[in-house]
């Protein structure tokens, strides 16, 4: 989350995901702070498991089981 707070701080995005943390932890709206954690880790999850798909996918040697 650090890396998205740094990122639309320097290029100056309004309104991103980061914003919005920032925002919903200094308001201590928690249900908020659920719901950014858990669709960052659902994204994280679900990048590694398509990374995953296509490193077995362009090396021969790994096999899928």
């Amino acid at each position: 989350m650090s890396g998205v707070v740094l990122t639309e701080t320097v290029f100056s995005w309004q309104g991103g995901l980061g914003l919005y943390a920032v925002q919903a932890i200094d308001q201590l709206d928690y249900p908020s702070v659920m719901a950014v954690v858990l669709v960052s880790g659902l994204l994280f999850a679900l990048v590694n498991f398509v990374a995953d798909l296509l490193y077995a996918y362009v090396d021969p040697r790994v096999r899928l089981q």
